[in-house]
């Protein structure tokens, strides 16, 4: 049906705000249809993306699988290291301390192997001539004014090193080492050594003294100084075996020190000075300060426990998340 012409200068019977209405219309139904299809570009974009995503999750799941596996295989050997390492050290210590035992007994062994031995201290070189034991059976006799017989098994003089005393190092002479056939015998020349303190040849003064091994030898020198100084202040002083000090004091009484570090502190109350003499760490405390443990210690694992189980956590952080993307598609 045609639609009824107007002349100029009527007015439209149609109204303006219904024309309107029909071009937001049609431009409204355009702007939804761009926007489905923008959805559905973005639907399919998005869905290829979590193809991919999905895949990347996936390969992390085997990647994490690998490493707790490895994981466990580096923490199962980390144990069987600490449970051997702990064997080692259970071992050592049994030698440390079976040395140290088998060292004592060589020490004590080795000190009772001397007991028959003396020494003799300051006697000129060269004086003894060609026979050794003719000579001390001499001095014995005629300095010690022993009549009965004696039997000396060996004497000599000690090796290229050895201990002068109270003389200067330019004036040092070797010691001689006796042995007699019995203690008895060493201990009855011994004595009367002693009873007579001031023996000399040639003018010089010779002292006799037990034949000790080294380490107690350098423990009792280690009160030569203090025994100076006693002496100055006259109090008497005796060195007991192995290495303890002996004071004869004024009112009768002795007193007693069981080795030179106590020595050394204790004397200060007598007004006498003595050097401390450093202490020797032992085996166990070396070994500790080096970082080893006793067996008896507390044994130290490794955290390999504490990363398989953050990476166990991870692992089900990865499952949850793509069993929520599952359900979203």
């Amino acid at each position: 049906m045609p639609k009824p012409s107007h002349k100029r200068g009527e007015l439209d019977p149609t109204p303006a705000s219904q024309t309107g209405l029909e071009e937001k219309g049609a431009g409204s139904a355009d702007g939804t249809s761009e926007i489905l299809k923008e959805l559905k570009l973005f639907r399919t974009e998005t869905a290829g993306n979590f193809g991919v995503l999905r895949k990347e999750v996936s390969d992390i799941k085997l990647n994490f699988e690998e490493l707790k596996t490895r994981v466990n295989d580096a923490e199962q050997r980390i144990a069987d290291n600490e449970e051997r390492n702990m064997d080692l050290t259970k071992v050592l210590f049994h030698l440390i301390r079976k040395q140290k035992y088998l060292e004592e007994k060589c020490e004590d062994l080795e000190g009772r192997s001397r007991r028959n031995n003396l020494r003799i201290y300051s006697v000129p070189e060269k004086t003894e001539g060609s026979n050794m034991i003719v000579f001390i059976e001499k001095l014995i006799r005629e300095q010690l004014s022993i009549r009965e017989e004696i039997y000396i098994e060996r004497a000599h003089r000690v090796g290229g090193t050895g201990v002068s005393v109270g003389r200067a190092a330019a004036d040092f002479t070797r010691s001689i080492i006796v042995c007699f056939r019995s203690f008895k015998e060493k201990q009855r020349v011994l004595h009367a050594a002693w009873s007579l303190k001031d023996i000399r040849i040639n003018d010089q003064r010779i002292y006799f003294d037990e034949d000790y091994t080294t380490e107690v030898f350098k423990e009792r020198a280690k009160y030569r100084s203090a025994r100076k100084q006693l002496q100055e202040r006259k109090i008497k002083s005796r060195i007991l075996y192995p290495a303890k000090l002996m004071l004869f004091l004024q009112d009768g009484k002795t007193k007693i020190f069981e080795n030179p570090r106590e020595a050394a502190e204790g004397l200060k109350d007598f007004g006498v000075t003595m050097e401390v003499p450093r202490k020797e760490p032992g085996w166990d405390s070396a070994l500790r300060a080096a970082g080893w443990q006793s067996p008896r210690s507390r044994s130290k694992r490794a955290p390999a426990g504490e990363i398989t189980a953050s990476v166990e956590s991870l692992r089900l952080s990865l499952d949850s998340y793509e069993n929520d993307k599952t359900d979203d598609d």
